[in-house]
């Protein structure tokens, strides 16, 4: 396995990952507070839920591809630019 490919990992070892204590932390705030009628912990399982589905996107993303293509941008625009004058 290399770095670049991730891990597949069966789906009932994924529960006891980072992104599974956390979804299920935030669903538990959440539902809580639903049920609860208070405000503080629906807020927390919101923002927790939000702040899952942003990780999960940025460990997606490929960022090795990501960051190759913004060197030959930048390498592409180097001889482009025109020098500042003061």
């Amino acid at each position: 396995m290399t770095e670049s490919q991730p891990s597949h990992q069966p789906r009932r070892w994924r529960v006891f990952s980072l992104e599974g204590a956390l979804a299920a932390f935030g669903l538990f705030s959440l539902g809580s507070g639903l049920w609860q009628g208070e405000l503080m912990p629906a807020f927390w399982g919101m923002t927790v839920l939000t702040g899952l589905v942003i990780l999960v996107a940025v460990r997606r993303r490929d960022w090795q591809k990501h960051w190759q293509d913004v060197e030959k941008r930048r390498g592409d625009s180097r001889g482009t630019e025109k020098p500042d004058k003061f």
